[in-house]
């Protein structure tokens, strides 16, 4: 059996993530014990192949809920209708006394949140049909360091290795527990995030950005659940320092339809006729 408590870059067991995910959610969010600090420790050790760099100038999507709707007046002054636009660049920023809470960041820590295509960008701010959405166009003033979260996406850390060990076939390797732990890490970043989502589940994740803030990143890439059609799935990236980009435009939206896929993954009931 693995030493819970080890300290060092071997990760302690295969499903690390999920023991300090459940500890920070429902156990304590600020006062670590030696398990939950060796994970830290084990997180920052193991990253290995993530790093990314993105160059200035390269450019990324954001929306916003909402649009800026202003009255066209003729010369005599008469209301002749109204122009629809994109809401400013100060305002396609978040708050920096304001911010809300996300993923990446708790309430009061601003972090900008993009996606690499439109669809992705609109998508996560989940709307609804016939919703006015801005959309602006974000570019990098300086290169970024980024940690790329999309290696595991998908995947099951149970799989393979896992389900053998689990069935007291054999012992894990370090390599084999890490793999594990990273698709766990991977997959907690991007999953569906809604307003009806309990808070306490952001914590995991918005530890584990500033950890990567720390160790030096200025923003972690992750895969998104929406995007394009087919499978070209978008990218989310959430910077941490917002002034790292400028808004060069923006442009008023509305979301004509939502595709819904879903499939079934549980076990049924029905009524007897009886």
């Amino acid at each position: 059996m693995s030493d819970i408590n080890q300290i060092g870059p071997e990760f302690a067991s295969w499903d690390s993530y999920s023991r300090f995910a459940r500890h920070v959610r429902f156990k304590g969010r600020y006062v670590w014990g030696g398990e939950e600090r060796a994970f830290l420790k084990s997180v920052v050790a193991t990253i290995r192949n993530r790093d990314v760099e993105f160059q200035a100038g390269r450019t990324f999507y954001r929306a916003q809920q909402g649009v800026d709707v202003i009255d066209r007046i003729d010369e005599d002054g008469n209301w002749i209708g109204e122009d629809t636009w994109g809401y400013g660049a100060a305002r396609m920023k978040p708050l920096s006394d304001r911010a809300r809470e996300g993923r990446a960041n708790p309430t009061g820590i601003p972090v900008v949140y993009v996606g690499t295509t439109i669809q992705t960008a609109i998508s996560e701010i989940r709307p609804w049909v016939g919703a006015d959405v801005s959309v602006a166009l974000c570019r990098l003033i300086r290169p970024i360091r980024v940690l790329d979260l999309t290696l595991g996406h998908g995947k099951s850390s149970f799989a393979g290795p896992v389900f053998s060990h689990l069935l007291g076939k054999r012992d894990l390797t370090p390599d084999e527990k890490e793999r594990a732990v990273w698709i766990d890490i991977d997959n907690a970043f991007s999953q569906p995030v809604t307003a009806s989502d309990d808070r306490a589940d952001y914590a995991p994740t918005q530890i584990l950005a500033e950890l990567f803030q720390s160790a030096g990143y200025d923003a972690i890439g992750y895969k998104s659940h929406f995007g394009d059609e087919g499978d070209r799935l978008g990218f989310n990236i959430a910077i941490f320092d917002p002034e790292v980009i400028e808004i060069v435009g923006c442009a008023p939206y509305v979301v004509r339809s939502i595709k819904v896929v879903a499939e079934e993954n549980g076990n049924p009931w029905s009524k007897s006729s009886a």
